[in-house]
């Protein structure tokens, strides 16, 4: 597979913030249209109709422009440079994303959420398709997920968090594992029942233990961390919540190694989150855990993960 950095090199290898004598012609126009799809190849990435129909129309107004004698501006070709992070999505979700796909699905048999034929267990709602659990994610949402600190996909099971837990401690991987600790809050604000309802699709930062986020100062009180990051997040960026965590916990114990066996993740998306109760989770030697933190406290263990997504697919 191609590095990271030689991909980066081929998205980033033409530049539309100066505008030259070749591109303000029909010729170097279609030279830059060129270098575009150039770009997709050399990335394996294939043009989808969307993409293709993007760069279609705008290369159609530019041309009408320069046909008019009009030159062109920065705005006319500020197209390219979206192209540009269109195909970085799409490479993102076609190479990296639709392969964890068929992952995800033996860790939901493994947890006994699907029958161990892997299917939909009867009275349950059935788990979407790949290309509907991909396709539900925006492009702007991808852009955002793929610098997230191993970006890992999760398909949720609409449920109780009592039955995410009840999964968790009944199907033990950890040597001396005992059950799953929480304190009263997290059982007074769950709902849901047993059965699955529906599905909810998101990515998230899945780094087992997490670096602090670029801005992210430890030493601030939590309350003041979390409202900095809300601040500082992309618009189409949340936090962690309980039922997305104890997926990646899954995750993370069906391979063997617990996240956060070193820090804890504050869930800052979560509904119990208030002026005077921080919730967070982690991994506390034998058990995955489950507390609530006053807003006033700081520790340079605590992280904060990020997640897009969240569709809930019927």
């Amino acid at each position: 597979m191609q590095s990271r950095s030689g991909i980066q090199t081929h998205l980033k290898s033409f530049n539309t913030k100066t505008i030259t004598k070749k591109q303000d012609t029909p010729q170097g126009l279609a030279d830059q249209i060129a270098d575009i799809k150039n770009v997709a190849e050399k990335v394996k990435v294939k043009l989808t109709p969307e993409i293709e129909r993007y760069i279609r129309s705008h290369l159609q107004s530019a041309q009408g422009k320069l046909e008019r004698g009009e030159k062109l501006t920065h705005a006319d070709l500020a197209f390219m440079e979206k192209a540009r992070g269109m195909i970085a999505a799409e490479r993102f979700k076609q190479i990296e994303l639709a392969p964890q796909y068929g992952k995800r699905l033996e860790t939901l048999k493994f947890f006994g959420f699907l029958g161990k034929n892997g299917k939909t267990k009867e009275g349950d709602a059935p788990f979407p398709p790949i290309e509907k659990a991909i396709d539900s994610f925006t492009p702007e949402e991808l852009v955002v997920a793929k610098d997230f600190q191993e970006p890992t996909l999760l398909l949720i099971p609409e449920t109780s968090f009592a039955t995410k837990v009840a999964a968790i401690d009944g199907h033990t991987t950890m040597e001396d594992q005992i059950n799953t600790f929480g304190v009263d809050i997290f059982t007074k604000s769950d709902s849901g029942t047993k059965r699955i309802s529906g599905w909810k699709i998101v990515i998230v930062d899945g780094a087992n233990e997490m670096e602090p986020k670029k801005g992210d100062d430890t030493k601030l009180e939590y309350g003041k961390r979390i409202e900095k990051r809300k601040k500082d997040r992309n618009p189409v960026e949340k936090g962690m919540e309980r039922h997305a965590y104890a997926l990646l916990m899954m995750e993370s114990l069906r391979n063997g190694e617990p996240i956060d066996k070193d820090t804890y993740t504050l869930l800052d998306d979560d509904h119990v989150l208030s002026a005077s109760g921080v919730p967070y989770g982690s991994w506390d030697h034998e058990l995955m855990s489950f507390f609530m933190g006053n807003p006033r406290l700081s520790s340079v263990n605590a992280r904060l993960r990020s997640s897009v997504g969240e569709n809930v697919l019927l």
